[in-house]
């Protein structure tokens, strides 16, 4: 029984990882939907993971950030989304709502998924170097944004193509919803960042003051 439950796991993460690499995979919407949410859960665990390592100077820090972190992400996708679906329906793009949410969740598992695979190294320079620890962990948050970004204007572009038939306006359409939902993302971010600060270091960063510190002089 054990054995099979591990199988189920593997084969799911194996489902997710091509899913979100743009591999070809036939599914119904009820097993889209499912990966989603296995997408969206496995992502903010990551992130979780990132967190503790960026918050590694004090145990209470790391102890914080095991949920600031997890929470900013999911605040912040739950502020966008809605903007995104407004978008979606405004422009008459040949996408569903449940595509591009489908879409938006195995970007940010990519994304979080980055963070992971850096936390080792933002943990070590963090407690090694002076200078590089908090440069090396504010620049894996934006490998991590980049990535997700394309990845997932990627997965939308190319469910657009299959469903419109290589129709450039309704390409350009998805893909305006795409700019409006990551350009929402990122500001609320920027400002749940600063609600949820300090989260790199004791010191903070200048992100810490969220738009007004980073933008107004």
């Amino acid at each position: 029984m054990l054995l099979r439950l591990r199988g189920m796991e593997t084969n799911r993460l194996s489902a997710l990882m091509t899913f979100t690499c743009g591999g070809d995979l036939r599914l119904t919407r009820s097993q889209e939907t499912m990966l989603a949410i296995i997408a969206l859960v496995t992502g903010l665990v990551l992130s979780s993971c990132w967190g503790i390592a960026a918050g590694s100077s004090s145990a209470s820090l790391a102890a914080a950030n095991a949920i600031k972190v997890p929470m900013v992400v999911l605040l912040s996708a739950i502020t966008a989304l809605p903007a995104g679906l407004v978008a979606l329906r405004l422009t008459n793009a040949k996408l569903s709502g449940g595509e591009l949410v489908s879409a938006f969740a195995t970007s940010i598992f990519g994304g979080t998924l980055v963070l992971a695979t850096l936390a080792p190294l933002v943990a070590i320079y963090y407690h090694t170097s002076s200078r590089a620890g908090v440069p090396l962990a504010l620049g894996s948050v934006f490998v991590a944004l980049a990535t997700a970004t394309l990845l997932f204007g990627r997965a939308v572009a190319r469910r657009v193509m299959q469903a419109t038939e290589g129709d450039q306006k309704g390409k350009r359409a998805s893909l305006f919803a795409v700019v409006v939902l990551v350009g929402i993302f990122v500001a609320a971010l920027m400002q749940y960042v600063a609600l949820a600060a300090p989260i790199i270091g004791a010191v903070g960063t200048r992100f810490d003051g969220g738009f007004d510190s980073v933008f107004v002089r």
